[in-house]
């Protein structure tokens, strides 16, 4: 009988530790303790910008634009990005990247403080947050496989998750605190000193070698750039996971616009309907990304991708008929599970198995798909609801969520599971099939 007690113990202790067992890596802690204090930074930030933004203007569409303006960099350059990922120090970029950010949120702070802060001020401080992003956001996911290891790698990014999500709720709540009992210019300048955590993690990282690029750039920058695309589009598997992220990000993860007409229309509530309605979104992030934390390597990659997508497209297709706030909260609890599942291992899946020396231009194409192509997302989100409702709009994507999702299951059924001997295979073949084409350049002259 006392067996049984001990039993339980030792299984949650077991999955306590395997829920944070990237954490054992020295340069992954350093890492992940940084970002703790950066990103509740980063959302103290985006809190005030918005508040910043609406009480200038009182114009719900410059919300919008300055939410293009962050993104849209992003869809330009990440491509550019990822191979300067792959031909330099990560490291050094991402201190580079980190510093830039922070003086960009002390400028602003100062810009505020000093009444300087005009619409135009801001919009250029949020495009150059944005470059800034261009370049940060690729290096930093294919960083984590060198902070932690291969193996490691999906509970590491469930762990950026997790944070990223946990700041997500708290946050907004100091962001309002703040801007009510000192000014909303310190949320821009506590953001900045947030950064140092960060910075210092970075730079007190020690690596078993020098931190040397995997490869050096031997023909043209765009030639370059097209390796990835090549690569992604040579592996089958890898090429209908693209697809499905590049659909998951036009016409799912977008529904996060229309909240605000759920919480009015729908519900016939105000912002305190609203702010519930975002915690329990972010209560079904937080739960799946710990979820895939304590279950990373346990889980099989493929069936958890469309689980993830299936849940997500039920639970939109129930909120278009929910009427109250309860209902509403639930369905989005398993929104937020399925949306965190489907994107956490699409991430996953992509760092384990790019090579080395293309893993920066690979993760860079994923920040495209991933965020490049969000601000398109929402603006058709924004405009089918305007024109038929918010609840046709939720209808009419997870519809067409399912003409993506369908097709892919389909035919990914088909193929092989990708392994580390088959993907080391086509990535023999890929490499072949390169220096062949650069053979045949050479020889012909």
């Amino acid at each position: 009988m006392t067996l049984q007690p001990l039993a339980i113990k030792r299984s949650v202790f077991s999955l306590f530790t395997g829920t944070f067992r990237s954490l054992r890596h020295r340069n992954y802690r350093l890492f992940f303790f940084g970002q703790i204090i950066s990103l509740v930074g980063t959302w103290l930030q985006n809190t005030a910008l918005a508040w910043l933004v609406w009480s200038l203007t009182k114009d719900s569409m410059m919300l919008g634009i300055m939410s293009f303006l962050g993104s849209i960099p992003v869809l330009f350059l990440s491509i550019f990005a990822g191979t300067y990922a792959d031909e330099n120090p990560k490291r050094r970029i991402l201190v580079i990247t980190q510093t830039s950010a922070a003086v960009q949120a002390i400028l602003l702070a100062i810009a505020i403080w000093t009444h300087n802060a005009t619409i135009i001020v801001i919009g250029s401080a949020n495009l150059l947050l944005g470059i800034i992003t261009a370049f940060d956001l690729p290096t930093r996911q294919a960083f984590v496989v060198e902070m932690a290891s291969k193996e490691d790698v999906t509970n590491a990014v469930a762990l950026n998750s997790a944070i990223f999500n946990a700041a997500r709720l708290i946050g907004p709540a100091f962001a309002g605190y703040i801007i009510y009992a000192l000014s909303i210019d310190m949320c821009f300048f506590l953001n900045g000193i947030s950064y140092i955590a960060v910075i210092v993690g970075l730079l007190m990282m020690r690596f078993d070698r020098p931190q040397v690029p995997a490869r050096s750039r031997e023909g043209s920058r765009v030639g370059a750039m097209t390796e990835g695309i090549r690569y992604l589009y040579s592996v089958p598997q890898l090429r209908s996971l693209m697809f499905l992220v590049i659909g998951m990000t036009l016409f799912g993860w977008s529904y996060t616009v229309n909240l605000p007409v759920v919480a009015g229309h729908l519900l016939h509530g105000g912002a305190s309907t609203f702010s519930a309605l975002l915690s329990a979104n972010g209560v079904g992030a937080l739960l799946a990304a710990l979820s895939q934390a304590a279950l990373a390597g346990r889980l099989d990659a493929r069936k958890m991708l469309f689980v993830g997508l299936g849940v997500f497209i039920l639970g939109l297709l129930g909120l278009s008929f929910a009427h109250t706030l309860a209902a509403a909260a639930v369905l989005l609890i398993l929104i937020g599970w399925g949306l965190i599942t489907f994107f956490i291992t699409a991430n996953t899946t992509l760092q384990r198995r790019a090579p080395d020396e293309l893993r920066g231009r690979v993760m860079s194409i994923y920040s495209l798909s991933f965020a490049g192509l969000f601000p398109f997302g929402s603006l058709l989100a924004g405009w089918v609801a305007s024109q038929f409702g918010v609840a046709d709009a939720f209808r009419f994507n997870a519809a067409l969520l399912l003409c993506f999702g369908v097709p892919a299951f389909l035919f990914v059924r088909k193929l092989p599971r990708l392994s580390a001997s088959r993907e080391e295979s086509v990535r023999e073949v890929f490499i072949g099939e390169q220096g062949a084409r650069e053979a045949e350049q050479i020889s012909r002259g």
